[in-house]
């Protein structure tokens, strides 16, 4: 069970928690889908192609995936105020480098400091939340977090295609600043202090794990594949395979003190909704992206208003399926919805493919919208799935591991992607029915494959359990 943690004696400071965890999500998501429309423009303005900036997305990414490991035992250590009001700081110096970034791989090197600054304070907010409020309260103040940080998302797109308007891209990494020193001013007010730990951290396994990560990621992107060409491509490829394989032994060595706990797997519903999130965020994690970037290179007139409309639907739809998901969950269960919900959103895909596609903008922007409700319909039930596996004790390890999993599954999805359409030459303006038509139908394909993993699920999971997934 989760140990008792010394609060503030003054019972004020406690009502700022909430608002800086909702803060915090809302920086974290508006800032994604700012760089998402800015793609473009900072290509153009960096003189580099459309396909080399997936170094920019993914070196995100993977410092999310490198600090993530790192977080439950720095604020067990040191305490989630110092490891948030450290991250904040490290986020914000992070978004003042690159707005003074003059080119790629100077951004790239920004974007992953602001990553890993991003990282540890949204899990540092969501620890605190979770220790300040009620047990009874925490489903609904984590749904509204949520939900918030699901806005940002919606302003993001307004927000982005305004401020592009009327200054240059570099001013789209100082719009959260101002979101974030609130945060700073209301974290100053919070002071809760518990008893430090001082159980070890597993450096061992981190260390070899960590420059195995990195390299991947250089291999599956143009920029890392010119920084590694001198290398040499077999150095390279056992290099990885040794630390992967090294990293695996450790861990089956110490599978309770390593990085991970191992007894994790013995769940079935856990394993499933880990191989589900794996499969569905590859095929559905580029999605809001390749809309930004096919909208903006066909005969739209590479504008991003059409892109900022398309990216406002589709977050319009994953914030309005909250207001009926749990409704839906407990009269339908898990294994219809996420069957159901991987069909369908494979037929808006396809749909993304037909002819005409790129004509109709009405018709662009009524997928988007399903699209978004989809996708946030499927990973809702997955993550509720993954954690009515678990428990107190079990669910730190098991959200560290799922939060990785997912990353690690956006990451590959998006590589995917921009591998596909770098393998097609659409970098330049061309019709939809070309390289972008093909990729939006091997997505559908996969989805659609997705939905007989689901099928394995119990029929009345979730109606019967639901009450003890919103733990």
């Amino acid at each position: 069970m989760r140990e008792a943690v010394p609060f503030i004696q003054q019972r004020s400071s406690v009502g700022y928690i909430p608002l800086l965890t909702a803060l915090t999500f809302l920086i974290q998501s508006s800032d994604t889908s700012l760089l998402y429309l800015s793609l473009p423009t900072i290509a153009q303005a960096l003189h580099v192609p459309l396909r080399a900036m997936d170094g920019l997305v993914l070196s995100y990414l993977a410092a999310v995936v490198l600090a993530t490991p790192c977080s439950p035992w720095l604020m067990a250590r040191y305490g989630e105020r110092k490891v948030y009001l450290l991250a904040l700081c490290v986020f914000m110096l992070a978004a003042l480098g690159c707005s003074r970034a003059a080119s790629l791989p100077a951004l790239c090197l920004w974007r992953l400091a602001q990553g890993s600054g991003g990282a540890l304070m949204v899990a540092a907010a969501r620890v605190l939340l979770l220790k300040t409020v009620a047990e009874d309260q925490q489903a609904r103040q984590l749904n509204r977090v949520t939900a918030i940080g699901l806005l940002g998302t919606l302003l993001g797109p307004v927000c982005g295609g305004i401020s592009l308007a009327l200054m240059p891209w570099r001013g789209l990494f100082l719009l959260p600043l101002p979101l974030c020193l609130l945060c700073l001013l209301s974290c100053r007010s919070v002071a809760i202090d518990g008893a430090p730990s001082e159980a070890p951290f597993d450096l061992g396994s981190y260390l070899l794990s960590a420059p195995a990560l990195l390299l991947c990621l250089g291999v599956i992107t143009p920029v890392g594949r010119e920084l590694l060409a001198p290398v040499g491509w077999l150095p390279i490829t056992v290099m990885i395979g040794g630390l992967t394989a090294i990293t695996l032994w450790r861990l089956a060595q110490r599978p309770q003190g390593g990085l991970f706990d191992s007894a994790l797997l013995a769940h079935r519903d856990y394993r499933i909704s880990l191989a589900g999130n794996v499969l569905v965020r590859i095929c559905l994690s580029s999605t809001p992206l390749l809309l930004s970037m096919c909208i903006q290179t066909t005969p739209y007139g590479a504008t991003t208003t059409a892109a900022s409309l398309a990216l406002l639907c589709f977050a319009g739809g994953a914030l309005s399926v909250r207001l009926f998901l749990n409704r839906a969950l407990e009269r339908f269960g898990y294994r219809r919805l996420l069957t159901h919900g991987c069909l369908v959103g494979a037929a808006l895909l396809a749909a993304l493919s037909t002819p005409g596609f790129d004509q109709t903008l009405m018709f662009v922007l009524g997928l988007s919208f399903g699209l978004g409700v989809t996708s946030s319909a499927i990973y809702c039930c997955l993550n509720t799935l993954a954690f009515s596996a678990l428990n107190d004790e079990s669910y730190g390890a098991g959200n560290s591991l799922l939060t990785l999993v997912q990353l690690l599954s956006m990451m590959l999805g998006i590589a995917i992607s921009f591998a596909f359409l770098a393998y097609h030459n659409v970098a330049q303006p061309q019709h939809v029915s070309g390289g972008y038509g093909a990729l939006f139908r091997l997505m559908a394909c996969g989805l659609a494959l997705s939905a007989a993993l689901f099928s394995r699920l119990d029929k009345a999971q979730g109606i019967r359990r639901q009450a003890t997934a919103r733990r």
